[in-house]
C-alpha cells in the first residue's frame, strides 16, 4: 500500500485537491447513510465488466451533498439536490472513472505504489510549517471523511492514471498563431453599438404564394427536396419492460436470499441528536470567537439550558452551526464514528435526554443533547420484503436477460434467421420505423446501432446484441428506402415556407436600406421611429463571440462590428432574425504588443483547453467501445427513493 510505503520511508504525504470538500464533512448528517454496507455488492451501472456498487455510489453522492449543504450554508431538500442534477453528476463521474481505467489497462498504462507515493510525497498541500501534518491528522482527516486509506489511495490512484492517459491523448494538440490571435481579440476586443433590428417575422403574415409559383420554385430546385436514404431494422429488444414479466420471485427464493444477505441488512446502532455550537477561530482570518470569548458564551448558553431553557429554541437562536440552527440543532440520526472524535465520545457517555458539558472539538464548543438512541439490529425479512424482492427480481431479470442474450447470439451464430433465432427464446421481432443517417429510433437508442446499420446490407443479422440504456437488441436489415426526389405533395409546405420566408428577407432588407439612408440624415433613433422599429444600443461593452443585444451572434456580424470605423453607419447586415443597421459607440481595439506579451500564456491556456476537449471526446469515443448498462432499481435504492 502506497501509505505504508510513505510510512516506511518517512515522507511528507500529499491529500489531493478534493479532499478540501471532503474536509468540510463534519457535523451535517443528511438522511443517507452512506456506511451501510447492506448493498456494497450490488451494481447501480456496470462499464464493460467494470461494477459501480452501490456503496461507492453512495459515499460519493454522500460527499457532494455534504458540500453543497455547506456550500449553501443549510441543508438541501430532495427536490432541489434533483433540480441541480448532483446525482446524475455523481454517476457520469464514476463512469468516467471506470472507463479510464479499462482505457489504461487497454494501452498498458499502469500506477505503481511507487508512483502513488511519490505524488504524495512531492505535493505542497497538508503541511505546516514547511512540515507534513502528520500521519494521524492524516487518518483523522481522512475518516472525517468517510474515507479508508484504501480509497484514498485508489482515487489517487486513478486520478493519476487518469493525467496519464490525458497526457498520451493530448501530446498531439498544436495551438495555431491565427487561433491565439483570435482567442486575444475574444479576451480584449470590445464594443458598444447602437442599432436598429429589421424582424423578418413582421413581413410574414403578408405573404401567401400560390400555386403556380411554389411549382415553379419546386422545379428550379427539385435537389434541396430530395429525401435521404431511410433504412428499417427488425430487432429483437432485451430490455426490463421484456425480462420482468418472464420471471417470478417465489416466498422461498426470498429467504434463501436473505439467508445468504442477512449481514447486509443490518442496521447500526443510531443516536439521533442536536447541539449548540459556538464557534472558535482556528487564525485570525477564521469565522468565530477568540478562545476566552467563545468559552464565556457557551457558558452563558450551558447555564440557560442547565436551568431548565428549551434546548431547540436556544439553539435556534444562538446555535452559530448555520446548517443545524434553523432546526434547533437537530442533527438528525446517525451511527458512531459519523462526527469528530471528541463529539462522538461526549455524546455516547449520555442517555437519552440527557445533555452534556461543554464539548471543544475543532470547531469550537459544543453543548449536546441526546435526544433517543436506536440498539444495533439485524432487520427482520418481514420488514425488508420489498428491497429483497427487488434485488431477487432485479438478479434474475440479470440472469434470465444473460441467458437469452447468450442464446440468440448462439442461434445466430449457427446461421438462424432472426425470427428463427427469436423463436428459440420464446421473444418477439418487432420492426422500427423508418429512420435516416444520424436518426435515433426512439426505441433503439444507441448511436453505434445507427451506425452499423448503415453499413449493413439487405438481410444482413448483427449476431452480438448493441448497448441500449436499460439492455441490449438485436437486429437485422430489414429494407432500404433509397434517397429519391419527391412529388410536389410531399413537399408543398417546406417548399411554401422557403418562399415566405425568403420574401420576408427580402422586404425586411429594403426596409433595412431605407432605414439606413433615412439615419444619414436623421439619427439612427429618428430613423427607427419613422419605420415603426425601436433604436437599442448593448448594454456593456462585448467581445467577439458574444451576443450583440438582440441582433444576436455570428462571424458575418463580428465581421462588420469590429472593423467598422467608430461613428459610421453600416450596410444592413443579415442576422438570425433578418437584417441589422449599426453604428459603434465605443471600441477597443486589438493591441499588436499586448498579443506579443500575452502569446505564450494565451497559447497555454488554449493548449490545455484544446487537451481537455481531446480527452472528452475521447472518453466519449470509450463510451461506444464500453457496454454501459444501468441498474435503474439499484440507482434508485442508492438514493433512497424504493
Amino acid at each position: 500500500m502506497a501509505l505504508g510505503y510513505m510510512r516506511r520511508h518517512k515522507k511528507w504525504l500529499y491529500v489531493f485537491l478534493w479532499l478540501v470538500i471532503a474536509a468540510f464533512i463534519v457535523l451535517y448528517v443528511p438522511a443517507l447513510d452512506p456506511t451501510n454496507e447492506g448493498t456494497q455488492g450490488e451494481a447501480v451501472a456496470t462499464v464493460g465488466d467494470e461494477p459501480i456498487s452501490v456503496g461507492e455510489f453512495q459515499r460519493e453522492y454522500y460527499r457532494q451533498v455534504q458540500f453543497y449543504s455547506r456550500l449553501y450554508q443549510g441543508r438541501l431538500d430532495e427536490a432541489q439536490l434533483q433540480r441541480m442534477g448532483i446525482e446524475d453528476q455523481v454517476l457520469q463521474s464514476l463512469v468516467t472513472d471506470r472507463l479510464v481505467g479499462l482505457e489504461a489497462e487497454r494501452l498498458g498504462i499502469t500506477v505503481s505504489d511507487e508512483a502513488v507515493a511519490r505524488a504524495i510525497a512531492t505535493a505542497p498541500d497538508y503541511q505546516e510549517n514547511g512540515r507534513f501534518i502528520g500521519t494521524a491528522e492524516l487518518r483523522r482527516r481522512l475518516e472525517l471523511a468517510g474515507l479508508t486509506e484504501r480509497s484514498f489511495e485508489n482515487s489517487l490512484r486513478n486520478q493519476l492514471l487518469r493525467e496519464r492517459l490525458q497526457g498520451l491523448v493530448g501530446d498531439g494538440v498544436v495551438v495555431t498563431d491565427a487561433e491565439a490571435e483570435r482567442e486575444f481579440r475574444r479576451r480584449t476586443e470590445q464594443v458598444e453599438l447602437e442599432y436598429v433590428l429589421v424582424d423578418s417575422e413582421r413581413f410574414r403574415g403578408g405573404i401567401e404564394p400560390d400555386a403556380e409559383a411554389i411549382s415553379a420554385r419546386f422545379e428550379a430546385d427539385p435537389e434541396r427536396y430530395r429525401v435521404p436514404e431511410k433504412r428499417t431494422v427488425s430487432y429483437v429488444l432485451l430490455d426490463s419492460e421484456v425480462i420482468r414479466p418472464l420471471v417470478t420471485v417465489t416466498d422461498r427464493d426470498l429467504g434463501l436470499y436473505y439467508q445468504d444477505h442477512r449481514e447486509e441488512f443490518r442496521e447500526e446502532e443510531e443516536s439521533c441528536a442536536r447541539h449548540i455550537l459556538v464557534k472558535v477561530a482556528a487564525d485570525e482570518a477564521a469565522e468565530g470567537h477568540a478562545e476566552e470569548e467563545a468559552r464565556r458564551i457557551a457558558e452563558t448558553l450551558l447555564e440557560r439550558v442547565e436551568a431548565g431553557g428549551d434546548f431547540a429554541a436556544i439553539a435556534k437562536a444562538s446555535s452559530e452551526d448555520q446548517g443545524s440552527a434553523a432546526g434547533g440543532g437537530d442533527l438528525g440520526c446517525f451511527p458512531f464514528g459519523r462526527m469528530v472524535r471528541e463529539f462522538d465520545d461526549a455524546l455516547y457517555d449520555l442517555d437519552p435526554g440527557q445533555t452534556s458539558g461543554l464539548v471543544r472539538t475543532s470547531f469550537g464548543y459544543h453543548i449536546i443533547r441526546l435526544e433517543s438512541r436506536r440498539e444495533e439490529r439485524v432487520l427482520p425479512l418481514a420488514e425488508v420484503e420489498d428491497q429483497v424482492r427487488a434485488r431477487v427480481t432485479e438478479q434474475k431479470m440479470s440472469d434470465l436477460g444473460d441467458e437469452k442474450a447468450q442464446a440468440l447470439s448462439g442461434a445466430l451464430a449457427e446461421g438462424k434467421s432472426l425470427p428463427e433465432a427469436a423463436e428459440v427464446v420464446g421473444l418477439e421481432v418487432e420492426t422500427s420505423a423508418p429512420f435516416a443517417r444520424g436518426e435515433t429510433p426512439p426505441e433503439l437508442a444507441s448511436a453505434a446501432l445507427v451506425k452499423r446499420v448503415f453499413e449493413m446490407e439487405p438481410g444482413d443479422v448483427e449476431e452480438e446484441g448493441f448497448a441500449l440504456p436499460q439492455g441490449a437488441a438485436f437486429v437485422a436489415l430489414a429494407e432500404v428506402q433509397p434517397t429519391r426526389l419527391p412529388e410536389l405533395a410531399e413537399v408543398r409546405d417546406d417548399v411554401r415556407g422557403d418562399i415566405v420566408e425568403e420574401a420576408a428577407l427580402e422586404a425586411a432588407y429594403a426596409l433595412a436600406v431605407d432605414v439606413r439612408a433615412r439615419a444619414e440624415k436623421v439619427g439612427l433613433e429618428r430613423a427607427a421611429t419613422a419605420a415603426d422599429l425601436v433604436r437599442k444600443e448593448t448594454l456593456s461593452p462585448t467581445a467577439p463571440g458574444q451576443p450583440l443585444g438582440d441582433l444576436g451572434t455570428g462571424i458575418a456580424l463580428d465581421e462588420v462590428a469590429f472593423s467598422l470605423p467608430k461613428g459610421i453607419l453600416s450596410e444592413p447586415v443579415r442576422v438570425a432574425d433578418g437584417w441589422g443597421v449599426l453604428r459603434v459607440l465605443e471600441r477597443q481595439d486589438f493591441d499588436t504588443e499586448a498579443f506579443a506579451q500575452e502569446k505564450p500564456r494565451v497559447v497555454a491556456s488554449l493548449r490545455q483547453q484544446k487537451q481537455g476537449e481531446a480527452f472528452q471526446a475521447y472518453i466519449g469515443a470509450a463510451r461506444e467501445r464500453y457496454q454501459i448498462r444501468q441498474n435503474p432499481e439499484a440507482y434508485r435504492r442508492a438514493l433512497g427513493r424504493e
